[in-house]
């Protein structure tokens, strides 16, 4: 009974729907099936499809091999591996670091054991897949690179890159189905794989088979490939098993025999026979090197390094560069638009992603680069040229495996290096002669096209014109004959002397249009023999260039990005040096030029550049701040006591009587200055109950400050420096020293000067341009009495007052109120012990200098 029931409730809907066949929704179209399968119906689907594969399989059981199989496991070296791989469980998972901008990298692992004959596979699973959480502290976010999670199984050549697919010595399946030979790359050649799925990636070297020189991938014991042939390129060498992957936990499989079998007998490679296999073996002692380049800025140290390691592939770079070789290897785009000019020591990392913008992967890579013990080269041009910096680094690879290297590319190059140098440049000069010859040679048919079209237009007017002129003489013809017809209807008779005009000029007419047709004709004969002249052979192929003799000796081919930015390279050059064993070195070898000569190489580098360069990291020191504040008082105080002076009464009625005698007409009475020698005066503020400077006008106090500063400037640049080879200020750099240490500027113009070199001359016996530096005369120390300055003053006042009582007018000088008023210019000092100037400098000072003239 409940049977029948249940077939009446089936049997109900269908009559139903067979009643009204009108509300029967149309028939979904096949297409549209096939999208909306769901999920589980696909995978089945796609099951379905690799077990009709497994069903049609040409691979046959490998025969019983009694040949000795290969000796030790099979296991993944740190020489092989990126310095982001971690091998745990004794080689049997291979994990990843997340942190730091290591979770945009890929990560590349490669077996010790190389398959060279013979049929073999081995086996791989996802047992985790990772999110590492993505910072957004730098607010606009670049493109994650894509998939997240990503997985690539292949072989490869020893010594080939880590990163499969860029390399041509590679092949390998990713996850997301596609094939890799070599560079190239063939979409969809699989299916896809995820977590929790046994992979087995067959590698059939053997000539019998039907497959040979190929690559499958199997899922789960089940083809999901067909076999996919080898690169040229692999065909005859050893090939290692290799393993790539992201943000995803990965167990290897390197067992005697198979997790999950296969439609066919097939061997590991852990239990390849020996003749099939070779072995990767470290160093026999255990050492490797670490070496790090030393070479001047933008003579060839990096091209070096590219020789070098072309010639040893077994060394690791540790250097910007080769992170941004990983991040585009691994899938990462820089953002879009200008960004800062970088350098190839410090090139720009624009990816607006935070662990890589922030350098958080460098600071990774440094840590971690020392526990995996491999061959390094660490490229930093700054750090190791800098003695302080080679030791930190020799800090970090202390470890008894480490031989530490230094190889010096100072000096002339050798012959090979300059050959390829005078190669690249002989390939860019090339190249633009090619893109010059390219350029004329579309100029030429350009105007060649111009020429025909002109000619093709000047033919239609042409045409034209005789068109037009043939429908003219017909109507003129015609016009002719009518007259005349009418003419003889008249009856009308001509005479003879009036016949004859009539015909001389009819004759003249003629000959003036037969004169025209044979110019017009002799001009198109002259255009057809034009045409006809032979047109000059084009080149098919562009001319060939030479160096000059100029250009062969040239030493280092032009760059387009310089080694390190000027600004590091004037922050850091003084402090270039030469390495030696004494700073822990293992080993200093010399590439170039010999110890000797590379030392003096690099000096008169250092020296060329010191005579050009500005030391940007100056600061004023606290000997200059105290000095100078010493200074700032004594001047205050002079000033005071010189205004107590003029305002005694003894002062002021000698002044009264000045003033009289001057109104009268009477001569000044010349000044007495005693004779005393100046410089022999113990107490400037006290000459016979008179102060030194008591004649001091506003020039004269603005030239006394300028005397000090000058002086100042120059004795602190050589204490605060305090470098044998810069014991001067160049005349370029004046105004950037001067502006560092008194923070204002100086304009010559304001002392009635046009320029520096006039406005030092005005105070010689403190200053003086010597061969393009500032120099003093004076013999003062630094911490000597400072009331020299207002004896030199007072000296050259009263050499000026002399001159101009004799009548030279010329003595007399212009200077301005406001430069006494810059030179009083309040600034913060450490110890805070500067008087504030007078309120009428203070006003002045708040106008703007100029820019010192130059000389």
């Amino acid at each position: 009974p409940e049977a029948k029931a249940k077939a009446k409730a089936k049997a109900e809907p269908e009559k139903r729907t067979a009643a009204t066949p009108e509300k029967r929704p149309a028939p979904v179209a096949k297409e549209e099936v096939k999208k909306e399968e769901p999920p589980a119906k696909k995978l089945k689907k796609e099951d379905s499809e690799a077990a009709a594969t497994s069903s049609k399989e040409r691979e046959k059981d490998a025969p019983e091999d009694k040949r000795p199989l290969v000796k030790g496991p099979v296991v993944f070296h740190a020489t092989d591996c990126t310095l982001n791989v971690v091998p745990t469980t004794d080689h049997k998972v291979l994990m990843a670091l997340t942190e730091g901008g290591m979770q945009y990298l890929v990560a590349g692992a490669r077996a010790n054991v190389g398959v060279k004959a013979g049929r073999y596979l081995f086996e791989v699973r996802i047992v985790e897949a990772l999110n590492p959480a993505e910072s957004s502290a730098s607010g606009a976010q670049g493109r994650v690179p894509a998939p997240r999670q990503l997985l690539r199984v292949g072989f490869s050549t020893a010594g080939s890159s880590l990163i499969l697919g860029e390399s041509e010595e590679q092949a390998c399946f990713d996850s997301e189905g596609s094939f890799f030979a070599g560079k190239s790359k063939t979409p969809s050649a699989a299916q896809r794989f995820t977590r929790d799925q046994i992979l087995a990636v067959v590698l059939n070297r053997d000539p019998s088979s039907p497959s040979a020189d190929t690559l499958s991938l199997f899922r789960d014991g089940e083809r999901i490939s067909e076999p996919q042939a080898l690169p040229e390129k692999l065909r005859g060498k050893a090939l290692f098993p290799h393993i790539c992957f992201r943000n995803v936990s990965v167990q290897v499989l390197m067992d005697p025999a198979p997790t999950k079998a296969l439609p066919f007998r097939c061997r590991t490679v852990a239990a390849a026979a020996e003749p099939d296999a070779v072995v990767a073996r470290g160093p026999k002692d255990g050492k490797y090197e670490v070496v790090l380049p030393v070479g001047v800025p933008d003579e060839g140290v990096f091209p070096w390094l590219d020789g070098f390691l072309s010639t040893h592939p077994n060394y690791v770079e540790l250097s910007d560069r080769s992170l941004l070789q990983w991040a585009a290897s691994s899938g990462l785009t820089k953002k879009a638009g200008p960004g800062k000019e970088g350098s190839n020591d410090r090139p720009e990392f624009n990816f607006g992603l935070p662990g890589m913008d922030n350098m958080s992967v460098r600071r990774v890579v440094q840590s971690v680069a020392p526990l995996m013990p491999r061959n390094y080269v660490v490229m930093e041009v700054r750090s190791n040229l800098l003695e302080a910096e080679r030791k930190n680094v020799l800090k970090r690879f202390s470890a008894p495996c480490y031989k530490k290297v230094a190889r010096v590319v100072m000096g002339e190059p050798s012959k090979e290096f300059k050959a390829q140098q005078h190669e690249k440049l002989l390939k860019v000069k090339q190249s633009k002669a090619d893109a010059a010859w390219k350029a004329k040679k579309m100029q030429k048919q350009r105007e060649k096209q111009m020429a025909e079209a002109k000619k093709r237009a000047d033919e239609i007017k042409r045409k034209a014109a005789e068109a037009m002129k043939k429908k003219k003489e017909a109507f003129e013809e015609a016009k002719k004959k009518k007259e005349a017809e009418e003419a003889a209807k008249k009856g009308e008779d001509t005479k003879e002397g009036e016949e004859k005009p009539e015909e001389e000029k009819k004759e003249e007419e003629e000959k003036k249009d037969d004169k025209m047709e044979v110019d017009e004709g002799a001009k198109e004969e002259e255009e057809e023999k034009k045409d006809a002249e032979p047109e000059e052979e084009e080149e098919t192929e562009p001319p060939k260039v030479e160096l000059t003799e100029e250009e062969e000796k040239q030493w280092f081919a032009p760059k387009t990005t310089v080694d390190m930015k000027e600004d590091a390279i004037s922050r850091s050059f003084a402090g270039f040096s030469v390495p030696s064993k004494g700073e822990g070195f293992d080993d200093v070898v010399f590439e170039w030029d010999k110890e000797a000569k590379a030392k003096d190489y690099l000096r008169e580098k250092v020296l060329e550049r010191k005579k050009t360069s500005k030391v940007e990291t100056l600061q004023p020191s606290q000997w200059f701040h105290e000095r100078h504040a010493t200074w700032r008082k004594l001047f205050a105080e002079w000033q005071k006591k010189q205004q107590e002076f003029k305002a005694s009464p003894a002062e002021k009625a000698k002044a009264a009587k000045r003033q009289e005698a001057k109104a009268k007409g009477e001569e000044e009475e010349a000044e007495q200055t005693g004779g005393e020698d100046i410089f022999s005066i113990e107490d400037i503020n006290d000459v016979q109950g008179e102060p030194l400077y008591k004649a001091f006008e506003m020039a004269d106090w603005a030239l006394l400050q300028l005397r000090f500063e000058l002086w100042m400037l120059q004795t602190a640049f050589k204490k605060d420096v305090n470098d044998p080879d810069r014991t001067a200020i160049p005349f370029p750099h004046f105004s950037f020293y001067y502006q560092k240490y008194f923070k204002k500027t100086l304009n010559p113009k304001l002392f009635g000067a046009t320029d520096l070199n006039e406005l030092v001359k005005m105070v010689k016996d403190t200053a003086e341009w010597k061969e393009d530096h500032l120099a003093t005369p004076l013999a003062l120390e630094p911490d000597d009495d400072l009331s020299y300055f207002v004896k030199y003053a007072e000296e050259a006042r009263r050499e000026r007052q002399r001159r101009i009582d004799a009548g030279d007018e010329t003595a007399r000088l212009k200077v301005q109120a406001t430069a006494l008023g810059g030179a009083l210019k309040p600034m913060a000092t450490p110890t805070g012990g500067a008087p504030r100037p007078a309120a009428a400098p203070q006003r002045a000072a708040a106008k703007p200098a100029a820019t010192p003239t130059a000389a």
